[in-house]
């Protein structure tokens, strides 16, 4: 089940998006016999059989082999190791949201015990030498040993790579693969305090991050018997056993409602909207939800008084809402007058962050948006495309 709380665009915008989503058939798992991981740091990745030809399915990106380039390598400079592993993914963002959706998104043939002990690789492709402390807490719960995580810098032959085939795509499908794995790690976390309603917050946050105006909203939630957590605060472990036997899982649109993979069937997610431009992340959520048996609640809670997307160094606020209020009265909350108002205090410290980004003509940030983009088509590489991309951002600001 899904309520929006929004205006007709909005409304109009997710719909669309959600109903090109589909479960799609149990992925396969490919043996490439003296497979070769290649990988060329700030060009391209990937895995290539023993003749050197690309292997399709071990494509990292969203729909095909779009963006990722493949490198190029002379087969006899290669090293070769006798040992078969599994290819994992690459380290992407090193984020732990993009994680949670992306690069684990093959780890689902971890659950098989023939695969229990095998080495996998993830292809630092940004040369970056290190794998977040997250990476190894996860694939812990899937029975993963930190000694068999390979980072791999350089083009290397092994005698067996396993390719498991992506078991979600954030912007298209889920498997029923993916979501066993999510249950198989919350099964391997002890219970902690079980509350019914969960509000995971932004609020503490630095200021540059966090959602202004939060604090009125989230104190309306806790009036109504929602805990308050802050997911920043506590151990990775920690948030998995608080969430996983949560009922409702309530907060403003971001990775902590991406918790919601480790929450059992037939609950519920609540995502504040914290944007006022129609894209935002909904529609990923919506997913991770619609694959999880989770009932989904969209309310527009945006108050800025300049246009920002999802993700925005732009400072966001949030307030009660006509379209907020409504979800409260249609729910039975309780609240006063001034739970309405929105926090001067609040507000002028938003304002005063607003001052560091000068105004643009929306119109002129789209035309400089969709030049960035089609312009660092033309640079080869993943590395150099967004240092090209960074530099034209810093010159238009």
């Amino acid at each position: 089940m899904i309520q929006i709380y929004a205006d007709n665009k909005y409304c109009k915008y997710l719909c669309g998006k959600i109903n090109k989503f589909y479960k799609k058939n149990p992925p396969k798992l490919l043996c490439v016999p003296k497979g070769i991981i290649a990988n060329h740091p700030g060009v391209g990745f990937g895995v290539f059989d023993k003749d050197s030809r690309f292997v399709k399915s071990s494509i990292q990106n969203h729909k095909g082999q779009k963006g990722q380039i493949v490198p190029k390598f002379n087969l006899n400079d290669v090293k070769y190791i006798n040992s078969d592993v599994m290819f994992l993914c690459h380290t992407g963002h090193n984020h732990f949201g993009h994680f949670l959706l992306e690069q684990i998104n093959r780890a689902w043939c971890l659950c098989n015990k023939n695969f229990q002990g095998i080495k996998l690789v993830i292809i630092d492709e940004k040369n970056i030498g290190k794998i977040p402390n997250f990476v190894y807490e996860l694939l812990g719960l899937l029975g993963v040993k930190k000694q068999d995580v390979i980072l791999l810098n350089k083009t290397t032959q092994f005698k067996n790579v396993y390719i498991p085939e992506a078991g979600f795509d954030m912007v298209s499908f889920y498997t029923d693969k993916f979501i066993e794995m999510y249950n198989k790690m919350s099964n391997k976390i002890p219970n902690d305090k079980i509350y019914d309603k969960i509000y995971v917050s932004r609020y503490a946050m630095p200021e540059d991050r966090r959602t202004f105006g939060e604090n009125k909203i989230q104190k309306i939630f806790e009036k109504n018997g929602y805990k308050i957590i802050y997911p920043e605060k506590l151990p990775l472990k920690k948030q998995i056993a608080l969430v996983k036997n949560c009922k409702i899982l309530a907060g403003c649109a971001g990775t902590a409602l991406h918790l919601a993979l480790f929450m059992k069937k037939g609950e519920k997610v609540i995502q504040i909207k914290r944007n006022s431009i129609v894209n935002d992340n909904a529609p990923i959520q919506y997913l991770i939800n619609m694959a999880k048996g989770l009932d989904s609640v969209f309310i527009a809670g945006s108050v800025e008084s300049r246009k920002t997307e999802h993700w925005s160094f732009v400072p966001q606020v949030i307030g009660v809402t006509p379209y907020m209020k409504q979800f409260f009265d249609d729910n039975g909350f309780m609240y006063n007058s001034d739970d309405l108002i929105v926090d001067e205090k609040e507000m002028t410290v938003y304002k005063n962050m607003l001052k560091k980004f000068p105004y643009k003509n929306p119109v002129v940030k789209w035309i400089q948006r969709k030049f960035i983009h089609f312009s660092s088509c033309l640079i080869p590489g993943r590395i150099a495309r967004k240092k090209y991309r960074n530099f034209l951002r810093e010159c238009f600001s």
